[in-house]
């Protein structure tokens, strides 16, 4: 069903698109300074980084594939203050500020954006490993709470955009392959014109994985347009498909670790441990200027999708449907020397989901075990203001009132029976304040402080366990950050750097606790925590002169000190109160070279190190730390003045380091550790044909 549907909108995007292209070469070139500026930053849009309070990083499309297009992984860990772990192909975490700590798998307390409109599910749960690499050109990371415009959350927000900064005419195939039987090719068709860009984009991975029962399957087609029309109204139309399917090896003990680290865990083989997930996601945007001082829009976003779930104890087979829309209006004006903008908006977000769990009878459904019914509504209103004062000062502030709800209604049991009984949960509504200010103390540094407030309800996930509890007492976080900063570069732009030091007083922390039944997820609140970090990221252009052999050499480099510990926590009779909180290194550090010669050969060369990282509330046990270095080599080169080549092959875990990119805290068994492969492979080329 989700197939049909896809095909039909994509038939019809198809022909829009071609009917506009003709209606377009006669239109008049009055909104061509638009097309650079589709990108949303940060939390007021459309505006330099140099006068936007908060800590907020940009990774541009070198960035994410520059070394490996496989994922998002190395894209993400460069940026300091987020680590992005991959506990299996296809099986991703994301922590900002180590916002991971409550998340066994999955991505939660962090939301999502793509294009515009929600990745992340009403739920608060966001299926990030649905995006090939190709569905992501450019990347905003907004590092702590940020619940004044964007809703729950207490981690941060990643604004993914699919469409390049700079869009050209363009045809793009690609083709990559690595050790463990990995292949992925892709293709784009992408068009610009006056007012105009469309793009249509298929991509295929598969592999064979590293461990036993850690296949991997992904197919994506994304088909994306936008519109400028004369009367100064942008309109654009993304639609994803995604068939992902990929295996669950499970955590080993430590004896297993280092015995074998290919093997799954016991039972996951047998009983087929995966998930099998299909996804048709939608998401339409209006925008347009009223007059000169009022502006408004409204953008509409539907996702379909069914999940298969066998695990080594059960079989989780769900229908999921979500919806909802995320309005505003703007007013601008300027008094005298000071510039003043106003954003009232809405974000409603629902959801509907057909939850059912069986036995699994050898990675087959058996018996029934229950069905759920789930109403899902997470509704937001925001009110967010800059003031532009003279002097260079730059003022943002914001307020949003939050609601969350769940209804679970039980239509089946095991026993045949039925429960009428509907189970509501309606979560606290919480107001998130947010006051931010920046002041540029050059015109190459600007100096910016802040104070948030975030919350952060139970995922659908957390409120439901996987065998059926309902955990009607796990409250939402609630915390406040203080952070200063200051950013700036040198006169020639070569170096710039960005510094942010901030403390997070996190109350009711959700955390995942040991289960009295193996196979179930158990979280419960764990009082309040103390949060207190540094960050510090610089790049340097050592080298730019095209005229040279060596033509650019830059290093970038990122470190993070995390100094998280639980401040008041006691868990049956066992008080952990000033333990380090487990999930979390209190350091990293990453650094990459990449150079660039006149003839076309290039080189990558990347490094990083995570520092030991607690893996049980009590810190009884620890993860050794771990040096990971990366590297890629190729060769670039413009044949004729349309077509482009790059040829490449590199390898990935050089030192041969035994580690887990991605531990399970608080792990039944001491299975805490999700092995990574030693020393790999790989290569590929790409071909782009430049129309205009």
């Amino acid at each position: 069903m989700i197939r049909k549907i896809h095909l039909q909108i994509l038939l019809t995007a198809f022909i829009s698109s071609f009917g506009l292209e003709v209606v377009a070469q006669d239109k008049p070139d009055t909104l061509k300074a638009k097309l650079d500026e589709i990108t949303v930053v940060g939390f007021s849009g459309n505006r330099s980084i140099m006068e936007t309070p908060g800590s907020i990083s940009y990774i541009d499309n070198n960035r994410i594939n520059g070394l490996s297009d496989q994922s998002l992984v190395y894209g993400l860990n460069t940026v300091a203050g987020v680590k992005m772990d991959e506990r299996a192909p296809g099986s991703y975490r994301v922590a900002i500020r180590g916002s991971a700590i409550r998340s066994p798998f999955g991505v939660r307390n962090v939301k999502v954006y793509w294009n515009d409109f929600p990745l992340t599910l009403p739920s608060g749960s966001t299926p990030l490993n649905l995006l090939n690499n190709q569905n992501i050109k450019q990347v905003e990371v907004i590092k702590g709470p940020a619940g004044s415009i964007y809703g729950a959350g207490t981690g941060g927000v990643l604004l993914i955009n699919s469409f390049p900064k700079n869009p050209q005419t363009e045809r793009i195939v690609d083709a990559s392959v690595g050790d463990y039987g990995l292949f992925k090719y892709g293709a784009e068709y992408n068009t610009r014109n006056e007012y105009m860009i469309t793009q249509y984009k298929y991509a295929s991975q598969v592999s064979d994985g590293y461990r036993d029962q850690s296949f991997f399957e992904r197919r994506t087609f994304e088909t994306g347009i936008k519109v400028f029309t004369p009367s100064n109204v942008l309109v654009s139309v993304s639609t994803l498909y995604s068939n992902l399917n990929y295996g669950i090896p499970g955590g080993l003990n430590l004896q297993q670790f280092q015995d074998d680290p290919t093997q799954a865990r016991t039972g996951s083989v047998g009983k087929n441990a995966s998930i099998d997930q299909e996804d048709f996601i939608i998401g339409a945007n209006v925008e347009s200027e009223w007059t000169e001082r009022w502006s408004g829009g409204t953008n509409v976003f539907a996702n379909i999708s069914s999940f298969e779930n066998p695990f080594n104890f059960d079989y989780k087979s769900e229908s999921r449907k979500s919806w909802g829309s995320r309005p505003w209006v703007q007013y601008k004006n300027t008094f005298g020397d000071t510039d003043l903008k106003l954003k009232l908006g809405a974000e409603n977000h629902f959801g509907n989901n057909n939850a059912r769990n069986y036995d699994n009878e050898n990675g087959i459904r058996d018996s029934l075990r229950f069905e759920d019914e789930i109403q899902i509504k997470n509704r937001s209103v925001y009110l967010t203001g800059e003031l532009d004062l003279p002097g260079e000062i730059f003022i943002n502030a914001g307020i949003s009132v939050n609601r969350v709800n769940y209804d679970v209604n039980r239509v089946a049991t095991k026993e045949g029976g039925v429960d009428p009984k509907l189970i509501s949960k309606d979560f606290e509504t919480a107001i998130l304040p947010r006051i931010a200010i920046a002041k540029r103390l050059t015109d190459f540094t600007t100096l910016h402080a802040s104070i948030s407030a975030g919350f952060s309800p139970p995922t659908l996930e957390e409120f439901r366990t996987n065998d059926g509890e309902l955990n009607e007492n796990l409250e939402p976080e609630k915390g406040i950050n203080y952070e200063v900063g200051i950013r700036g570069n040198t006169r020639d732009g070569s170096f710039s750097y960005d510094v942010a030091t901030f403390y997070f007083k996190l109350k009711e922390s959700i955390v995942l606790t040991e289960s009295q039944r193996d196979g179930t997820l158990a979280f419960a609140n764990a009082g309040s925590t103390n949060q207190t970090g540094l960050e510090v990221s610089t790049n340097w252009i050592a080298v730019n002169n095209e005229n040279a052999f060596l033509s650019r050499l830059e290093v970038q480099s990122s470190y993070t000190f995390h100094y998280f510990k639980y401040d008041n926590y006691v868990k049956g009779g066992d008080d952990f109160s000033d333990n380090r909180l487990p999930g979390v290194a209190p350091h990293t550090f990453f650094s990459s070279l990449v150079a660039e010669s006149k003839i076309g050969l290039y080189g990558q060369l990347s490094y990083n190190f995570t520092d030991e990282i607690p893996l049980t509330d009590g810190n009884t046990v620890y993860s050794d730390p771990y040096h990971l270095m990366k590297s890629r080599i190729g060769f670039k080169q413009i044949l004729g003045e349309k077509l482009k080549l790059d040829i490449y092959a590199g390898g990935d875990n050089l030192l041969d380091q035994q580690y887990s990119l991605g531990y399970d805290i608080n792990a039944f068994g001491n299975r805490f550790y999700q092995p990574a492969p030693g020393i790999n492979w790989f290569g590929g080329i790409k071909v782009n044909y430049l129309i205009k």
